[in-house]
């Protein structure tokens, strides 16, 4: 393993640096030539280049989005304007621009006297950075603060104990003995320096207020005051403003009070609830008493073991998965059990007899009927900007006496907080991976793969090139992609798992769930294509990935690295990510998508009935709770509801609306035109067709026609479950998947290069 430690020179406190004659008329040889008159006068054209050269590792150099918290108009505008210096641009949508204040010059002078510019220096501060977060310290526009908690005891009767209310807040820290820490690595100094936290400088006025709004819920529903505790402790453990705070405290008390009166009623929602607490539309479960448990910790820990164990023990129970593979992989473990699963996805509806447990994908989750045990997987894909919405609403809305949560260690908390918001608290169960995951010294190239390795790329087309490339080496080779149906990324795994496959070439679809005994994982890019260009891995996907190798009981250790063939910066790159504790993203808030009784609730009201104006309302003035809650990402929804509006307006708002949800590839042309075409026959004569797939694709046809026809099949039977009686022809259509799954199989076994795969243009696309 490298030594983490710089070769940095042996001294207590940075050296002055020495001073230097004033510039002349020399060119400092910035980016932008107008910021040469903004360094001071003193600093030198070498010391700029110093500067320049360190930038990545400058803890006092700052990109655009320690500004601003979103891309936007004027992203870089509004640093210029600040005055700040530009010391390196962007580079290709990959990496940011980097700035510093000119005041600070001096002080990353001597932070590089001091700490050098060794190649491990960017590691040493990304772990001194970590260390000032432990400590609640942070810089954000220029300003250190630290996050201090101040707790308040708040009486609610004499026959209670009072509540224990924390109380988030930050504080304003001066600059210099943050910068003598990133220097010298002194903890004890930093804290002497610190000193003792202050008290919440508003807490008599805020105890106050929460200790009368306490004694008003007593007033109005006193047998259900306890559910007001976890409610309010959301609030405050979200620092705010001190008016603020009060004004969300009396929010939240505001809709316990309503939520307490719907309960002690019986009444069904009204009209006005969705616009007061978005928990709260969901009855079922906030009549029961959920018992709520996280399963955290690394892949290959055993959380999701044992949460199958629990659930084979439910009297009725449900396993919510992130991928159909995943649901199809649940049922199996079930029924290996003895325990009759039925499966439900997207397109298909299989139950079983006698069947007690559900295995089925996020988005189908039941909200009416409740169950004994319910497991979330991968939750931490709440952050996900396309899907997060079905896992807020599976947390939030499935109604089981107990529910079992499994994710990584960074989303807790913000789970934490949105069962806070449903008035539940949870207990938290860490589970420790029983394997280490060790760095590879060297990148490996491809002729010296071996027996066990997973090579990771992130496009169809490089995982179809890298097999083709590993296989003229003479090895077999499997591979999974995110456009492979499961039946087929199912057949290629187990031809990897029983050795028939000596080397796995996949997408970054093996990081989730698929157990499979990889024992060295390899990386051969260290960026991916996120649907707008080419951007670097974050450290959750890194984990998440290098996590696979190793797998309890199928190796003794696991090991991650990168293909030699690389690009030349992926070691450094891997090497840095890998020592970094993922975070969730900052200021989250839940992700929400309408459903059903949204969009009726809506169209009532404002007496609308095109799809794409009542989506609009709920987008842009429907507001859940501007401090926990946020619009999911719905562009697409939008996009197909304008056309839909305009090709199958006679169906109905509802009939439109689960049109709108369909998994349709808006990237492909023809596919979204196919789609468009049965919803208009849909209209006009009552059924969509027959499907163009049918007559014009067989397992014979080349690669990529057989899976756009795979994705097709997909949609036809997803609109099919939800238009009984529209869609038909079910068993050509699951006969055609069949012979597709087959012959994409043959095809990716055979020896011989996919030349028509090599040839596809347009650069790297989505998985």
């Amino acid at each position: 393993m490298p030594d983490k430690k710089p070769h940095a020179p042996a001294a207590s406190a940075p050296q002055p640096t020495p001073a230097s004659p004033a510039r002349h008329n020399d060119s400092l040889g910035l980016p932008n030539p107008r910021h040469e008159k903004r360094v001071p006068p003193d600093i030198t054209r070498e010391q700029v280049a110093r500067i320049r050269h360190a930038a990545f590792a400058l803890p006092q150099v700052v990109k655009p989005a320690d500004y601003l918290a979103d891309h936007g108009p004027g992203f870089e505008e509004h640093l210029d304007k600040l005055g700040l210096v530009l010391l390196q641009k962007a580079a290709g949508g990959a990496r940011p621009s980097r700035w510093i204040e000119p005041a600070l010059m001096e002080v990353a002078l001597a932070h590089i006297a001091a700490v050098g510019q060794g190649p491990n220096v960017r590691t040493l501060m990304n772990e001194r950075t970590a260390a000032l977060e432990a400590l609640g310290v942070s810089r954000h526009a220029g300003q250190f603060t630290r996050l201090i908690s101040h707790t308040l005891q708040i009486m609610v009767n004499d026959d209670a104990p009072a509540w224990r209310m924390p109380v988030l807040f930050r504080v304003p820290v001066a600059a210099a003995p943050v910068w003598a820490f990133y220097r010298s690595g002194d903890a004890a100094a930093l804290q002497a320096a610190l000193g003792s936290p202050p008290p919440y400088p508003h807490a008599e006025a805020l105890q106050a207020h929460l200790e009368s709004l306490v004694a008003r819920s007593l007033e109005h529903k006193p047998k259900h005051i306890d559910t007001l505790l976890p409610r309010l402790q959301s609030e405050c453990a979200t620092p705010q403003g001190a008016a603020e705070l009060q004004a969300a405290c009396s929010r939240a008390q505001e809709r316990w009070e309503h939520r307490a009166t719907e309960l002690d009623t019986l009444e069904g929602l009204n009209s006005e609830l969705a616009f007061q607490g978005y928990p709260d539309t969901f009855e079922k479960a906030r009549q029961l008493q959920r018992s709520v448990t996280l399963y955290v910790g690394p892949p290959n820990s055993g959380k999701t073991h044992a949460a199958f164990e629990r659930l084979a023990q439910a009297m009725d129970g449900a396993y919510l998965a992130p991928l159909r593979l995943l649901a199809l992989e649940g049922r199996d473990r079930l029924v290996a059990r003895g325990v009759p699963c039925s499966l439900l996805t997207g397109e298909e509806n299989v139950p079983a007899d006698q069947a007690r447990v559900v295995s089925s994908t996020i988005e189908m989750v039941g909200t009416n009927k409740p169950i004994d045990v319910a497991v979330i997987d991968e939750a931490q894909m709440i952050f996900d900007n396309a899907r997060g919405w079905a896992w807020t609403q599976a947390i939030v809305a499935v109604p089981a006496n107990e529910v079992i949560i499994i994710c990584s260690a960074y989303a807790v908390p913000a789970i934490e907080n949105l069962l806070g918001l449903c008035g539940e608290r949870c207990t938290v169960r860490h589970f420790e991976r029983k394997q280490h995951v060790q760095l590879l010294p060297h990148p490996v190239p491809i002729s010296a793969l071996q027996l066990g390795d997973a090579v990771v790329a992130f496009s169809r087309r490089d995982v179809l090139m890298l097999r083709d490339q590993i296989a003229a080496s003479g090895h077999p080779v499997s591979v999974i992609y995110g456009a492979l149906p499961p039946e087929v990324r199912r057949r290629e795994a187990e031809r990897f798992s029983s050795g028939e496959s000596h080397i796995l070439v996949a997408t970054d679809a093996i990081g989730m769930g698929l157990n499979l005994p990889i024992r060295r994982v390899l990386f051969s890019t260290m960026s991916k294509f996120d649907g707008q260009g080419d951007r670097p891995l974050g450290e959750s996907e890194v984990h998440q990935i290098a996590g696979r190798a190793g797998r309890f009981g199928m190796h003794d250790e696991g090991f991650v690295g990168v293909l030699k063939e690389a690009e030349p910066a992926a070691a450094r790159m891997l090497r840095e990510l890998l020592p970094q504790t993922p975070r969730a993203p900052q200021d989250f808030k839940a992700p929400v998508a309408p459903n059903g009784w949204h969009i009726e609730t809506i169209s009532a009201r404002l007496h609308r009935n095109a799809l794409r104006e009542v989506l609009g309302v709920f987008v842009g003035q429907l507001q859940l709770d501007n401090a926990h809650f946020a619009v999911a990402e719905l562009d697409q929804m939008l996009e197909l509801a304008e056309q839909l509006d305009r090709s199958a307006a006679k169906l109905t708002l509802k009939e439109r609306f689960i049109y709108a949800q369909a998994p349709v590839d808006t990237r492909t042309e023809s596919q979204l035109q196919a789609f468009l075409d049965w919803s208009s026959s849909h209209t006009l004569t009552g059924r969509a067709g027959r499907p163009w797939f049918l007559d014009e694709v067989d397992g014979h046809s080349r690669l990529d026609r057989m899976e756009q026809a795979l994705r097709a099949c997909t949609l036809w039977l997803w609109l099919d479950l939800r238009f009984p009686g529209v869609y038909g022809h079910v068993d050509e259509v699951h006969a055609l998947r069949g012979q597709l799954n087959d012959g994409i199989e043959r095809q990716l076994k055979g020896k011989r290069p996919l030349a028509q795969v090599r040839q596809r243009s347009g650069g790297h696309r989505p998985r």
